[in-house]
């Protein structure tokens, strides 16, 4: 929500030996990809719910007869 205290806070930071620095210093590499994300009101959150609810039958619900009802059992689950 506040994309300038974040470019301010990735600029200040100075290491000081925790694994903070390691994160800080991923994120300053990232800086541009980062803070588009931090202030574009999009999210693929819905998307990634939706991977997670078809990759859980296809893990545990092997042995469907076809892949015509292995998609009916994900249309079920995601209907």
């Amino acid at each position: 929500k506040h994309p300038a205290e974040l470019a301010n806070l990735l600029a200040t930071y100075e290491p000081n030996g925790t694994a903070m620095d390691m994160t800080i210093a991923t994120l300053k590499r990232h800086k541009v990809a980062v803070l588009a994300a931090v202030t574009s009101p999009y999210s693929n959150g819905l998307i990634e719910g939706v991977n997670r609810l078809i990759k859980s039958p296809k893990r545990s619900c092997f042995g469907f007869k076809n892949q015509l009802n292995f998609f009916k059992r994900i249309y079920q689950i995601t209907a």
